[in-house]
């Protein structure tokens, strides 16, 4: 009999690679880098799609106030309980502010860079998109706002204003280009639309790390993003592509203290080891999020009211 023709969504299979790419090449088991600055843009894509939806304005931010929760959350849960054990990072790690009030001089500060310009970025495009105006704006014109954003990006890109910058390509309000590359991509509705956001990406991607490799990964993985919604696949491929995309947060975060300890001995034992550990705290987590309400309504139930005299 004929199997059943599958597909991936481009989104899934670009979050679960590139996930792979970013461990992988911080062990090293191979060196492909690019691959957090493509998430970088899918957080822009999947926040247009997800969050920008015909739903009222409240609704929508209470979404995506919301969807900063569920990152920021469990990134100062874990990186506060490192803290405890280690001495590699300080407090303002915990509350996600490096970037802002933490040092420059100790590289594993900034292990976690990826996690604060997601959060900042979110908080921000949250905020504007909760002023009435800007929410009018959005809905009149979904494809030119994020196009103007990016515009408006290019200036820290490319350091216009001359800003003393240790570490540009991880700082949020140099990457925040890249989020509304995505989010124009996931507005972009006809080809010309789509021909103008690859424009922009092969325009201003080049040059930003100088490192070809480096960039012609963004380039690949955004320019996919923009034109190909989805890939032909096995169902095996789908169900593995879904575990490593749901967890890849998770496996961000907790790769920097699994792969050390297994790195010398062997690196493809580390990517594994690094990628369970993440897919297993993903588990739990999700399950202490879907128990959070039970609990709640059980406390509830088994206070007792109030006695009166």
């Amino acid at each position: 009999p004929a199997t059943r023709r599958r597909v991936l969504e481009t989104g899934v299979a670009l979050r679960a690679v590139a996930i792979v790419l970013v461990v992988g090449s911080h062990i090293p088991l191979f060196l492909v880098q690019g691959g957090a600055h493509v998430l970088l843009g899918l957080a822009g894509f999947n926040f247009a799609r997800f969050h920008l939806t015909p739903a009222g304005r409240r609704e929508r931010v209470r979404h995506a106030v919301n969807s900063v929760v569920r990152i920021a959350v469990p990134s100062a849960v874990w990186i506060a309980l490192v803290v405890l054990v280690t001495d590699k990072y300080e407090v303002a790690n915990v509350f996600l502010l490096n970037t802002v009030l933490g040092s420059y001089e100790g590289r594993t500060h900034w292990h976690y860079w990826f996690v604060e310009a997601v959060v900042h970025i979110l908080v921000v495009v949250t905020a504007l998109l909760a002023v009435p105006a800007v929410d009018r704006a959005e809905r009149r014109f979904p494809f030119a706002l994020p196009v103007a954003l990016a515009a408006l990006g290019l200036v820290t890109r490319y350091d216009l204003p001359g800003f003393d910058q240790r570490a540009p390509h991880l700082t949020p309000v140099v990457v925040f280009w890249l989020f509304a590359l995505g989010w124009a991509a996931a507005k972009a509705s006809s080809a010309w639309q789509r021909l103008l956001v690859t424009a922009a990406v092969l325009a201003t991607v080049p040059g930003f790390f100088g490192q070809p490799q480096r960039e012609a990964v963004v380039v690949a993985g955004l320019v996919l993003l923009i034109w190909v919604p989805s890939l032909p696949s096995l169902g095996v491929l789908n169900r593995a592509a879904g575990v490593l995309a749901s967890s890849s947060l998770y496996i961000y975060l907790v790769h920097w203290q699994v792969y050390p300890h297994l790195a010398d001995r062997s690196a493809l034992l580390a990517l594994l080891a690094s990628l369970a550990a993440g897919i297993a705290c993903a588990a739990v987590a999700t399950r202490l999020v879907r128990r959070i309400p039970s609990l709640v309504r059980n406390r509830t139930d088994v206070t007792p009211a109030p006695r009166t005299e």
